[in-house]
């Protein structure tokens, strides 16, 4: 009884938790945060003129390390072209301890991100954007409008996908084409919200 209650309560609270998702089209907030490997303040100003990438991912998901090496290798592709990605852990850390700024510096280095690993300490950007699970893409173009939201390939595991969104989506993007599938699903683990 007590657990069933327990699940209503959430199920009632959870449009007061989760931001809706930011749509393509919307724009984009701004945020500044600290780039965890070198410590250095890392500020993202929608319309700045800079096609930018945002993945909220983290340490433990099961799901962001299954898509982190081609996150990595498209982040190494894209950012020869101009594009920056920003990798930002909006888990709490202190329910989560493997989200801290120290593991998550140890992961960045031992894993060669191409690209800030920043910590979202208090969840409010995750929330700004809606984002709900690792890995979550937000792709902005340099007017500030978000063109692609979703997901990063349609399965976590390479040899199944049939949808590679947020490489067709540079791609796209990149040529001057519209990109012909703005809005996927992203799917993961849901990402686990600093309380107060």
């Amino acid at each position: 009884m007590k657990r069933l209650l327990m699940i209503a309560v959430t199920l009632l609270l959870a449009p007061a938790l989760f931001a809706d998702e930011l749509a393509a089209g919307a724009k984009a907030p701004g945020f500044s945060l600290t780039n965890v490997v070198d410590g250095k303040p890392v500020i993202f100003t929608p319309g700045d003129g800079k096609t930018t990438v945002v993945v909220f991912t983290c340490n433990q998901c099961p799901y962001a390390r299954a898509f982190e090496k081609r996150i990595v290798d498209l982040g190494a592709e894209f950012t020869k072209r101009g594009i920056h990605f920003y990798a930002i852990d909006s888990n709490d850390d202190v329910a989560f301890p493997e989200e801290t700024a120290a593991e998550m510096k140890s992961r960045a280095e031992a894993k060669h991100y191409p690209y800030p690993y920043l910590k979202d300490a208090d969840s409010k950007i995750a929330r700004a954007y809606g984002a709900r699970v690792t890995p979550h893409v937000f792709v902005i173009d340099g007017t500030g409008t978000i063109r692609y939201r979703g997901y990063v390939d349609d399965s976590a595991k390479p040899e199944q996908r049939t949808h590679s969104g947020l490489k067709d989506a540079l791609d796209q993007l990149t040529t001057g084409r519209e990109i012909n599938q703005p809005e996927t699903k992203a799917f993961g683990c849901t990402i686990k919200y600093k309380r107060g």
